[in-house]
Order: C-alpha cells, then sequence, then structure tokens
C-alpha cells in the first residue's frame, strides 16, 4: 500500500511539475507574439499616415511596403520548450537499457554453463554406475568360463605338446633356411622403403597441418552444437547398454561352456593329422619362399617408387578435399545432431529389444552347431585317417 502511495505522489508531483514549465512557456509565446502585433500596428498606421499627407514618391513607397507584407520586419523571437521529467528519463533509460542488457546475458551465459556441467556431471556418474554393475556381472560369467575353460585347456595343452614338439623340430630347419633369404631380403627393401617414406612424410606434414586447423575450429563448433543431444543420447544409452549386457552374460556363459567341451573334443581328435600335415606342409613352405623372395625384392623396389609417387599426389588432393569436406561437416552435423538425437533415442529402445531377443536364439545355436561341428570333424578325420609321408 505504501509503495502504491509512494508511485502515485511521484508521478502527480512529475506531472505538476510538467504543467508548471508548460504554462510558464504558453504565457511567454502569448506575450511574444502580443508584442510582435503591438509592433506592426504600430508600422502599419505610420505608413497610412506617410500614404495620405506624403507627396507622391511617398504615397508609392508606403504602398508597395503594405504590399509587400512587411519584409523588412524582424524576425519573431522563438523560447524553447522546456524539457519534462519524462524526456530526461526516457534520456537515460537509452543509456542504461543496453548496460543492464549486457549485464543479464552474461548472467544467463553462466546460468547455461553452470548447467551443462551439471548435466555432464550426472551423465558421468550414471556412466560410472552402469559399468560398476556390469564389471561385477562380468566378473561373475569370467570366473565361471575360466573354471571350465581351464579344464579344457589343461586337456588339450597335453595332447598339443606332444604334437608341437615333433612340428617345432621340423620347423626350426625350415625356419633357419627362409630366415637367412629373408633377411637380406628385408634389408634391400627396408633401405628402398625408408627413403620412400621420409618423401611422403615431409610431404604429407604440411597438408596435416592446414587439414588439422581447419578440422579443429569445425570441430569445435559442432561439439558445441552435439553436447546436448550426446546428453540425453548418452543417458539412454547407458540403460539399454545395462540391460543388454546384463542379458548376454548368461547366454555367453553357457555357450562358452558348451563350446569349451565341443573345442575339447575337436582339439584332441585333430591334433593327430595337424602333425603328419604341418611336417609336410612345411617342407612345402620352404621351397616357396626361397622362390618368392626373389620376386617380392624386384616387386617391393618398384612399388615403394610408386608409392612415393602417389603419396606426394594425393597429399594436394587430401588437403583440398579435406578443406571443403570440414564446411560440408560441419553443415551437416549441425543439421544432424538433432535427428541423431531422437534416432538414437528410438533405436537404442530397439536395439535393447532385439538384442535381448536374439541372445536367446544365437546361444541355441551355438550349442546345437558346436553340436554338429563335433560329430563332423570326427566324421572327417575317421574318413580321411592320419596322412603317411
Amino acid at each position: 500500500m505504501k509503495l502504491k502511495l509512494l508511485v502515485i505522489s511521484i508521478a502527480a508531483s512529475l506531472a505538476g511539475c510538467a504543467t508548471n514549465d508548460y504554462k510558464l512557456y504558453a504565457e511567454t509565446q502569448q506575450k511574444i507574439a502580443q508584442a510582435n502585433a503591438s509592433a506592426e500596428t504600430a508600422r502599419y498606421t505610420a505608413l497610412a499616415e506617410i500614404a495620405k499627407q506624403g507627396d507622391t514618391t511617398a504615397k508609392v513607397a508606403a504602398v508597395m511596403t503594405l504590399n509587400m507584407g512587411g519584409t523588412n520586419s524582424k524576425q519573431s523571437q522563438q523560447v524553447n520548450a522546456p524539457i519534462s521529467l519524462g524526456d530526461r528519463a526516457l534520456q537515460w533509460t537509452g543509456i542504461l537499457l543496453p548496460t543492464l542488457t549486457n549485464l543479464y546475458g552474461i548472467n544467463t551465459n553462466r546460468q547455461i554453463a553452470v548447467t551443462q556441467s551439471n548435466n555432464q556431471a550426472a551423465v558421468a556418474q550414471s556412466t560410472n554406475s552402469t559399468f560398476a554393475t556390469m564389471s561385477t556381472n562380468m566378473s561373475t560369467s569370467n570366473t565361471a568360463i575360466a573354471n571350465s575353460g581351464f579344464n579344457a585347456n589343461s586337456t588339450i595343452a597335453n595332447s598339443g605338446f606332444n604334437a608341437n614338439s615333433t612340428i617345432a623340430n621340423s620347423g626350426l630347419t625350415t625356419a633357419g633356411t627362409i630366415a637367412n633369404s629373408g633377411l637380406t631380403t628385408a634389408g634391400t627393401i627396408a633401405n628402398s622403403g625408408l627413403t620412400s617414406v621420409e618423401n611422403v612424410g615431409k610431404a604429407g606434414i604440411t597438408g596435416v597441418v592446414t587439414t588439422s586447423t581447419n578440422g579443429l575450429n569445425t570441430a569445435s563448433s559442432i561439439a558445441k552444437d552435439g553436447i546436448t543431444g550426446i546428453v540425453t543420447t548418452s543417458t539412454n544409452g547407458l540403460t539399454s547398454l545395462e540391460n543388454v549386457g546384463k542379458a548376454g552374460i548368461t547366454g555367453v556363459v553357457t555357450t562358452s561352456t558348451n563350446g569349451l567341451i565341443s573345442v575339447e573334443n575337436v582339439g584332441k581328435a585333430g591334433i593327430t593329422g595337424v602333425v603328419t600335415t604341418s611336417t609336410n606342409g612345411l617342407n612345402t613352405a620352404s621351397s616357396i619362399a626361397k622362390d618368392g623372395i626373389t620376386g617380392i625384392v624386384t616387386t617391393s623396389t618398384n612399388g615403394l617408387t610408386s608409392l612415393e609417387n602417389v603419396g606426394k599426389a594425393g597429399i594436394t588432393g587430401v588437403v583440398t578435399t579435406s578443406t571443403n569436406g570440414l564446411t560440408s561437416v560441419e553443415n551437416v552435423g549441425k543439421a544432424g545432431i538433432t535427428g541423431v538425437v531422437t534416432t538414437s533415442t528410438n533405436g537404442l529402445n530397439t536395439a535393447s529389444s532385439i538384442a535381448k531377443d536374439g541372445i536367446t536364439n544365437i546361444v541355441t545355436t551355438n550349442t546345437n552347431s558346436l553340436k554338429t561341428l563335433e560329430d563332423n570333424t570326427t566324421n572327417i578325420i575317421k574318413i580321411i585317417g592320419p596322412t603317411n609321408d
């Protein structure tokens, strides 16, 4: 109530001041007009007397003066209109309003920055919580898988050790021959390659610097626009990822346990055939390797020269294309972020549902496939039998 009375009093006082100022202004203008009228009346009276009593020349001059309408009269004086407090307030408003607007904008930007920081912290906390839950579930599942795998690996390792001993003896002799030939070739290729790589690297660095500078500016613009979308997509994605992870871990444990049993059976049956096949294959590989090394030296030398020329020519094109592409990427990125947020949210929900349904089918299919693989491998080994050199 007191505030209303104060506002009314101020308005009344301002109105009163303005009324008094304009009253004085109007009275002054009236007095000036009256003085001018009196002066003109006296002038016309004097000219009329001259026209009545004067000679012909004086009469003509008086008539001409009357017809000219007082061209020689002095300009009437003008008084500037008073400036009201409202006008003065309007002038000060024009000075203060832009400053207050800038201050308000700065404060608003600060609040937006604080909100973005809080959103990022919330996403980080959600991410950590989700991965902590997944890690606990995976640790339990990995323990079960490890126990099953350890037993299977122990059996396979015992069978494989004997086979590896036989293969190793044959392989060492072959490897020694290939290594001697390969070292000489590698030396030649390395010398040629280092020269080409150095030339290509020097030409590429300039292009990379230009492309990186343009790319950073574009990435900065896209990143600012994308942060809001990423926060929403990340939150929804982590929830879907947690659900898919939980559903998938149970299926992986079952599939892994069944698969290790099948792998153990297949491994035992296949090791005997592998020993014989490996011995014969190493002898053949030794012969092929020697013949191939000579061709590799010639091809590598020619290829490195061509690579150097192509690299230099391509880098110039890459710089131009990258600059133009970054501008397009910036425009496409801004337009696409809105669509990505919506599509990602819908897609994650759909992917979560599909993944849950698919894991059940994968577990059943893998179990049946492993059983079929085991039976087929056993039958093939029985049909082929051990190969004797």
